[in-house]
């Protein structure tokens, strides 16, 4: 039997399957007996705050700091004045604590889930999360599936904090039969590099399945249950064929990146943490080209100190010693919002106060943050992206604030580099229009794809009913992303590009064709990446076919 699928994470996994359904139990209230609700309820978020506490450092270790910061939302969530107040609410109106917990966290997943806000969506979908792990706790329901042999997991959807408590020796391939790309646990899959694939048409989950063999194809998108011996055979080969390519890209550690013709290009990745340096180490990363500073922000209930950020950084630039390290400035608001930056409400928070604009708004946080950066420039190679630049002004802004900074640790006798690199991300057709002009004031481009397509085709990349709008070949993007690279060299600077685009194989000729400088990509990618442009040859790469779809 085979169903399709779509692939998270590509590679094969053979091994018996395990169907996971939730089990819904449910407790009456026996008001006989009485019993506090309210102190079960206490009980149950201390015992969930410790769970998230737990997973939080264990997803800082596996997943990186990005990823582990959505167990310190869920600590954040759980202990709300608001959701605290609904649910002794409930419990007064005669609910049970379960009912309660569950009641608080749909009413207020419902009211976001009714904004116009993707980011909201998505909190809604969190705190449902959330009231379900209290409600574990309560019910029992808490305890983890003891993996002790090789398996294929397969449910209807998962929770991230789920998946982070399996025994991942033995979980060899995830299938989520109704999740999709974009959730929690989907992003924590391809970090942990793990087979998946999700939104499996026309299959119904049964316990049935259990205990029988299966494969999840996640390089064609299927999942097989019941595979002939000459299926598995095939798998099987297909399988050690996969692993002993990637064995092979072993041979391209320490290797410069270099296209056939001789067309030098560097591999950088993005990371969000410390954390991730001794994987972009292991994968032979060249340099840092995304550091996301931001995710410092999402991880304190207030605003870090400049001691806070100066450590951090620090960190990160000793580890790297002499490689690059491009950190990206605050780039909160859009999907990324952060309680005590007090920020209104937005009926298009895409379109509205984010990045350098709140930068703009509240020059003093800005300050803090350059003022670490640059203390910290003494021990690496420390370079400064500027996000979300789109126009002259936003520069002379970040040039006037560094100008101050510079100015006062000299005052206070604080040492710096004072040749730090600074240079701004190409984020908007804006942006690359005048890109001419741009590149005369700063020190290098990074391009970002993910929100150059968006504001190019006017798209929600992060909604599913606009994937055939999301092209992430259209050429109106190829152009602006040709004219940007051109701008940039014409101006002597440098232009990399960062997100998941930078490593897209189809893509790889083109970039290397218009001698893009850098390419910048999660760790898993690198040599992958440096192998692909091993193959090309950029003097037979017919440019105008990306540029113009006649």
């Amino acid at each position: 039997m085979q169903y399709k699928g779509r692939i998270i994470f590509e590679g094969y996994a053979l091994a018996d399957i395990l169907v996971y359904e939730e089990v819904n139990k449910s407790r009456q209230k026996n008001f006989d007996q009485g019993g506090d609700e309210y102190e079960r309820f206490v009980y149950a978020r201390t015992s969930a705050l410790k769970s998230f506490d737990e997973l939080y450092q264990s997803a800082l270790k596996t997943v990186g700091e990005e990823k582990a910061a959505l167990f310190q939302t869920y600590r954040l969530m759980a202990e709300d004045l608001d959701f605290e107040d609904l649910v002794r609410s409930n419990i007064n109106e005669g609910q049970t604590a379960e009912d309660a917990i569950t009641n608080a966290s749909k009413q207020i997943a419902d009211s976001f889930a009714v904004l116009d806000d993707e980011y909201m969506k998505q909190r809604a979908i969190d705190v449902v999360e959330v009231g379900k792990n209290l409600v574990n706790v309560l019910l029992g329901n808490n305890e983890l599936i003891n993996l002790n042999k090789p398996t294929i997991l397969i449910c209807n959807d998962l929770a991230a904090s789920f998946l982070m408590k399996l025994n991942r020796t033995f979980l060899k391939g995830l299938v989520l039969v109704n999740g999709n790309e974009n959730s929690h646990v989907a992003i924590f899959a391809r970090t942990l590099e793990l087979p998946t694939i999700c939104g499996v048409s026309n299959f119904n989950l049964s316990s049935a399945y259990t205990g029988r063999k299966g494969v999840v194809d996640a390089i064609k998108g299927r999942l097989i249950i019941d595979p002939s011996q000459d299926e598995l055979d095939n798998y099987n080969r297909l399988a050690q064929d996969y692993l002993n390519e990637n064995g092979l890209l072993k041979q391209y550690v320490g290797k410069p990146t270099v296209t056939k013709d001789g067309v030098k290009l560097k591999i950088y990745t993005n990371i969000a943490s410390a954390l991730e340096i001794e994987n972009v180490k292991k994968n032979d990363g060249e340099g840092i080209g995304l550091f996301r500073s931001e995710f410092i922000y999402l991880g304190s209930k207030n605003y870090p100190s400049e001691d806070f950020q100066f450590n951090y950084y620090r960190e990160v630039l000793e580890e790297m010693g002499k490689k690059e390290v491009v950190i990206r400035t605050i780039d909160i608001g859009a999907d990324k919002k952060v309680p005590y930056f007090k920020l209104a409400k937005e009926d298009n928070p895409a379109l509205g106060l984010r990045s350098i604009r709140i930068c703009r708004k509240q020059p003093e946080v800005f300050y803090t943050q350059l003022r670490a950066l640059y203390r910290a420039s003494v021990y690496g190679n420390l370079s400064i992206m500027i996000p979300m630049i789109v126009s002259i002004v936003e520069v002379n802004f970040y040039k006037d604030m560094i100008k101050k900074v510079k100015e006062d640790l000299k005052r206070d006798n604080i040492p710096f580099n004072d040749k730090v690199k600074v240079g701004i991300m190409i984020e908007t057709p804006a942006a690359a229009i005048m890109s001419d002009d741009l590149a005369k004031h700063v020190d290098f481009f990074s391009i970002g794809t993910n929100d150059l397509f968006q504001y190019t085709l006017a798209c929600d990349r992060l909604n599913p009913a606009l994937n055939d709008v999301f092209n992430k070949k259209h050429y109106a993007v190829m152009r602006l992303i040709k004219m940007t690279v051109d701008n940039a060299h014409k101006a002597g600077i440098t232009c990399s590009m960062c997100g998941e685009l930078a490593r897209d194989p189809e893509m790889l000729p083109f970039f290397a064709a218009i001698h893009i400088d850098e390419l910048s990509c999660s760790c898993a990618y690198v040599l992958k990446t440096r192998k692909a442009l091993a193959e090309i040859d950029t003097q037979k790469v017919d440019i105008k076919q990306y540029l113009d779809p006649k």
